[in-house]
This record gives structure tokens, C-alpha cells and sequence, in this order.
């Protein structure tokens, strides 16, 4: 499989796969337990230059490809997709988006200490009313002498110990155009709270919880991008974050599998090795192929992301189809464990419950389906409400 990876990508792969198992696979169990990722994990990661994968050298990256950081994600999930599931706001999601959207003062103020671990960050959009319905969201920027005043509130944001957060929000000139855009929020600003973290079924070491803004000042300089247009025109961050998202899924099935496929091969049942009771190998035979069918469609969609030829709304389908077939994986896999499957000790049910919160985090399935049947039936990428933006099309 994989016989296409470059000499750098191969490394790479390798490295991560050692780091996985020497770093992450001993504290997997307590993540999942404490609801917490242990510092001195991230700062590991930050030793081993996982921050900075996909930033770019100028700014104190790495600069590798979409390709290179999901084979880097896979292979931390197949140990934790948690803590996996956590890097790839920190990887893609929230440096992209600067590196997309902001000017060259906002770049070397933020990317540099997100490459070495410095500056976590935060990507926040969930509101009451839906995430993708931007229409229904109600967190807003108004103008403010030479800057502006954001009020609102923001569901389910992975924040974890973040520093600087990515603020998705309803926005308004002083002529009247109304849009949306995206903007900087440190957590020391006035006016800006935290609250407790949520206990999660599963992902639990992105500590998760809702924010809000009570008249938090916002100076020009912490705008990334247009103001009435900065929500909508980070597209590729949002893709590539889907795509390293979706190779958490992947990794959290094939940690599974590999993990099921040790157990069948030690233990004897009804008088016999567990693999000769045909329904097991049927199974394993099962999950293995469906997994590879969709590290396929997974790796075959982000090389077309990086050669800038990939069809409008196969991140979505990716997300969509993998995190759900990958689910099922996993709930019959873990049907294999019988009761020491549901039991905390083996540290096996919180691949399960992993992905099913990966079914359902940065956007549900359903939402990614109703993008990609908008794109086959319309022709249009995405569900943008146009009632939001007056100026945006202009």
C-alpha cells in the first residue's frame, strides 16, 4: 500500500510511527481518562516539529504537503486519535488560516511560535443555530471608532490550553454591509471568557467547551483578511484540515484492527484459537478491506488537493463516508473483545467512541453530504447563504 510515498514522505511516516508508539501509545489510556492532553506530551510534539508541519519555512516551519501531515496524523491516531484529532487544528486548520487570510505583520506575530508549540491555538464557529448555517448565528462585530466590538457566544470550541483564538462572526460596516469574517481574540482580552471544559464521549483530549465575547475590543490589526468576506475565503484551510481530520478517522480504525488482530491471535475460545471460529475471520478480513478502501479514497483525494486538482466536495465526501464506514468498523471490531471490550482497562472501547465523536466533529456526516449534493446537483462547492453577504459576490 502506499508505494507512491516519496523518500521524504517515507521518513517521515516512520518517524511518526515511532513517535506514536513511544511517546503517545504510554499515555493514550490517560488522555482518555483525565480529559486532558498532558503538557509534557505536547511539549514532545513540539520537540519532534509536529506544530509546524504544514507552515511554511519563512515562518519557522516545515512546509510539507497536505499528503505528508495525514500520513503523520494516521499514524499518532492508530496510538491516540484523540490526541491526534487535537494536533490537526494546531497543524492545519488554525496556521493555514493565517497564513491564508492574514497580512505579513499578523504572519510573523502568530506562525513562528505556533510552529514550535508556543502559541496554541483555537478555531471557533458552532453557535446554538448550526455551524454551517451561518446565517442563524448571532456572535457579531460592530464597527468601533477605528476598530470594532464583538459580542456573542460560540459553542463546542476545541480550545484546550489555547492562547489566541480564530473568532468566526457575523460583521457590519459603518455603510450598512453586512458579511462575515474571522478575528483574532487573545485569552487575556477584556471581556473574553472561557467556560468549563465539557465532558465528551469520546476525543477527549481536545478539551471542549463553549466561549464568549461581552463587548471585547477588536483593533484593526487583529481582522484576518476582509472584513465582511474573511469567513468564506480560507476554503483550502478548511479542506485540508478535513482531509488530516478524515486520516484521524482512518488511523483510529487501523489502531483498532491491529490492536484485535493481537488479541484474536493469542486467545483461545470454545477450545480452539479464536481465529479458526470462521465469523472472527470473516470479520477481520472485513474491517481490513474496508479500512484500505478508504485509506485509498482518503490518500487518492489529498494528492489532488496538493497538485490543485481535486473535485469540489471530495473533502466533504471523504469526511462524510470515511468517518462513517470507519465507525462501523470499529463497533464491530470491538464486538470481537467481548466484555473485556467494554471494559476501561484494555483501553479498546476508546477507539469506538473516538470515532463516532469523529462522525460528528467538523461537521457531521449528514452536513457533508448535503455539500457534496449540492455540488453534483448545482454545481456549487458549498451551501453559503447569500442573504448574509451583500458585498461578498461583488
Amino acid at each position: 500500500m502506499l508505494d507512491w510515498l516519496t523518500d521524504e514522505q517515507r521518513a517521515l511516516r516512520d518517524m511518526a510511527e515511532t513517535f506514536a508508539r513511544k511517546e503517545v501509545e504510554p499515555f493514550a489510556n490517560q488522555i482518555d481518562r483525565d480529559e486532558v492532553t498532558p503538557p509534557e506530551l505536547l511539549a514532545k510534539a513540539a520537540e519532534f516539529g509536529l506544530f509546524g508541519l504544514y507552515i511554511p519555512p519563512e515562518y519557522g516551519g516545515s512546509g510539507v504537503d497536505a499528503t505528508s501531515v495525514c500520513l503523520v496524523v494516521e499514524e499518532l491516531a492508530k496510538a491516540s486519535p484523540s490526541f491526534a484529532g487535537m494536533l490537526t487544528v494546531q497543524i492545519v486548520l488554525c496556521p493555514k488560516t493565517v497564513e491564508l487570510l492574514g497580512t505579513e505583520e499578523q504572519k510573523q506575530r502568530i506562525l513562528p511560535k505556533s510552529a514550535t508549540g508556543e502559541r496554541l491555538m483555537a478555531y471557533s464557529q458552532s453557535e446554538p443555530g448550526g455551524a454551517a448555517n451561518v446565517a442563524s448565528h448571532i456572535t457579531r462585530a460592530m464597527p468601533d471608532g477605528n476598530g470594532w466590538r464583538l459580542d456573542g457566544s460560540k459553542l463546542y470550541c476545541t480550545q484546550g490550553t489555547a492562547q489566541t483564538y480564530l473568532v468566526m462572526c457575523k460583521t457590519r460596516t459603518n455603510v450598512g454591509d453586512e458579511g462575515y469574517g474571522c478575528l483574532i481574540v487573545e485569552r487575556e482580552d477584556e471581556g473574553f471568557s472561557v467556560a468549563p471544559y465539557e465532558h465528551k464521549l469520546g476525543w477527549r483530549g481536545t478539551n471542549t467547551g463553549p466561549i464568549a465575547f461581552d463587548n471585547v475590543r477588536i483593533d484593526p490589526d487583529d481582522v484576518l483578511g476582509d472584513i465582511l468576506t474573511g469567513g468564506f475565503s480560507h476554503r483550502e484551510a478548511n479542506q485540508a484540515n478535513l482531509l488530516s481530520h478524515v486520516a484521524t478517522s482512518v488511523g483510529c480504525a487501523q489502531g483498532l484492527l491491529d490492536k484485535t488482530l493481537d488479541y484474536v491471535k493469542e486467545r483461545r475460545l470454545y477450545g480452539k484459537d479464536m481465529g479458526e471460529l470462521q465469523p472472527v475471520g470473516y470479520w477481520l478480513a472485513e474491517a481490513h478491506a474496508k479500512i484500505s478502501a478508504c485509506r485509498a479514497l482518503l490518500y487518492d483525494t489529498a494528492r489532488a488537493f496538493d497538485k490543485g486538482v481535486m473535485e469540489a466536495g471530495m473533502a466533504s465526501a471523504c469526511k462524510g463516508y470515511i468517518g462513517d464506514t470507519t465507525f462501523d468498523v470499529c463497533c464491530k471490531l470491538l464486538q470481537l473483545w467481548g466484555g473485556s471490550g467494554i471494559m476501561d482497562s484494555t483501553g479498546v472501547n476508546r477507539y469506538m467512541r473516538d470515532a463516532k465523536a469523529k462522525c460528528i466533529a467538523e461537521g457531521a456526516s449528514e452536513m457533508h453530504y448535503a455539500i457534496l449534493a449540492n455540488q453534483l446537483l448545482y454545481g456549487k462547492p458549498t451551501l453559503v447563504p447569500a442573504n448574509i453577504v451583500k458585498t461578498a459576490a461583488a
